[in-house]
């Protein structure tokens, strides 16, 4: 069975390289970031310990990717989310 937190993570990986894949006109960038933004805050807001085991689970996500450009915008979630270099 999977663990909550890995279910939670690969859910919002999903939906993250799903919106980022989409064309512009499919969905507006502004919208795009309007919906993202507040979930992405949600991460930064932890403790140095929780970013890196986010930042973790978000790689082992891009290593099960098949797709490969969905795995390169996967691999730069942590950083693009802010998740990595702070504190």
């Amino acid at each position: 069975m999977m663990d909550v937190n890995k279910v939670l993570v690969r859910a919002f990986v999903n939906v993250v390289a799903s919106v980022e894949l989409t064309d512009d006109d499919d969905i507006d960038p502004d919208v795009a970031t309007d919906i993202l933004e507040p979930a992405a805050a949600l991460f930064r807001d932890l403790s140095e310990e929780g970013r890196r085991e986010v930042a973790s689970l978000i790689l082992e996500c891009a290593e099960l990717e098949e797709n490969p450009e969905r795995r390169r915008v996967i691999m730069g979630f942590p950083e693009a989310i802010g998740l990595l270099g702070e504190e």
